[in-house]
């Protein structure tokens, strides 16, 4: 994981049983942190990293836990060896868009599932979106190729002051129904639920709605709400999710540039025999 905000979620995941967890993270709590993160008075001052290994041990001691202290873009080859080669799936819940879009780099440069997840400006509504290797064809710079340009000219930054507790929970709840399928996905559907959350996302072994957006207030919404639904995004129902596909941004699918960051490489890991494929034409250029 990487992320200021994700401690609820890691403390949930270990009550669920999953048995590893390594957090990246190299602030420390601060007070005004206590209404927005699963932080207690007493933390304030100590690395977050080292909050989250405490509580956690107290929940289930069972659970390896490993806090570094660091930016994700500062570890060395050996820490980031060490840390994603075994990796199962990373979770990037930060609103530092270098360290999202380097996080990119790393989930395909490991052939990791990941998932990416944060706020909108004032918390109105979430993005959350989720790559996993041979099943998604398309990266995270694909589907935010506009965040990458507008960074060009002038830093992506995402205010988290507007925030709750309540949002962090709400968003780490979302990123938790997500994380279980993809862990599960191996597992037999009438065993856990979650692989059935997971089977249930699939099309014929592909997942290409795998970037959806969340209202979470009356103001929220976007463009694609107004789309979807046909009205203003003012009048769409509060807590409704949009979910859309995405298409990977290569020449062969119509674009006049490869994806700097994938180059297709997830949607040649796509089955040349999959409905995604010979829907869009792909069979013979992928060949």
């Amino acid at each position: 994981m990487e992320s200021p905000g994700l401690g609820l979620l890691a403390k949930n995941l270990a009550r669920l049983g999953v048995g590893k967890i390594t957090m990246i993270d190299f602030d420390k709590v601060e007070a005004a942190n206590l209404s927005r993160q699963d932080f207690n008075y007493s933390d304030i001052g100590k690395y977050k990293v080292d909050a989250i290994r405490e509580a956690i041990g107290q929940i289930n001691r069972s659970v390896h836990f490993t806090g570094v202290r660091k930016k994700l873009q500062d570890l060395s080859e050996q820490e980031e060896k060490a840390i994603f080669c075994s990796a199962s799936l990373i979770i990037f819940g930060t609103d530092s868009f270098a360290a999202q879009s380097y996080g990119n780099i790393l989930a395909l440069r490991y052939d990791i599932p990941a998932i990416w997840a944060g706020w909108y400006a004032h918390s109105r509504t979430a993005e959350l979106f989720f790559q996993i290797p041979s099943v998604t064809p398309a990266c995270f710079r694909c589907a935010t190729s506009s965040r990458y340009k507008a960074n060009e000219k002038k830093e992506v930054q995402v205010s988290s002051q507007s925030n709750t507790i309540l949002h962090s929970q709400l968003l780490d709840t979302l990123i938790g129904f997500i994380t279980l399928g993809i862990i599960h996905r191996s597992h037999s559907k009438d065993r856990f639920e979650s692989a059935r959350f997971y089977t249930s996302l699939q099309k014929n072994g592909v997942i290409d709605r795998n970037f959806f957006q969340f209202k979470a207030h009356p103001d929220g919404g976007n463009r694609l709400f107004d789309a979807a639904f046909e009205n203003s995004s003012a009048n769409t129902p509060v807590f409704q999710s949009f979910w859309q596909s995405v298409e990977p941004e290569l020449k062969l699918t119509g674009y006049d540039y490869d994806c700097p960051d994938c180059m297709g490489k997830l949607l040649e890991m796509i089955p040349k025999d999959s409905e995604y494929i010979i829907k869009n034409k792909l069979n013979k250029d992928l060949n």
